[in-house]
């Protein structure tokens, strides 16, 4: 969720260096993973890139039912999903700070689709 899948996926204009993480499975694989990619940690400095838990966020209701894979089948052991577009304007308006607002707005543009 958040800006990464907003610029990756659906061509939101804007640079973002980390991947809002809302859900690790398993559970007990979490602290792990999530010192692997930590701000700072090798992956970061290596790929510019590094996750950001977000531990509580508001999502609409089945969300998982429209989530999209990235990468489908680049990792052996990783999967990584994707809000889908409205789930994730929802999410970003949920939180109501100016640059989620202004990221819906540029990106729920009518000619930005055609």
């Amino acid at each position: 969720m958040g800006g990464f899948v907003a610029t990756l996926l659906y061509g939101l204009p804007r640079a973002t260096s980390d991947l809002d993480v809302l859900l690790i499975v398993p559970q007990e694989q979490r602290a792990s993973l999530l010192e692997l990619g930590a701000r700072g940690s090798m992956l970061h400095r290596k790929y510019k890139v590094y996750l950001d838990y977000v531990g509580v966020a508001k999502v609409p209701e089945n969300y998982e039912d429209r989530l999209t894979e990235i990468f489908p089948g680049a990792f052996r052991h990783l999967r990584i999903c994707a809000l889908d577009p409205s789930d994730l304007a929802l999410s970003k308006l949920e939180r109501n700070i100016q640059r989620d607002r202004d990221d819906v707005s540029i990106w729920s543009t009518p000619s930005r689709w055609t």
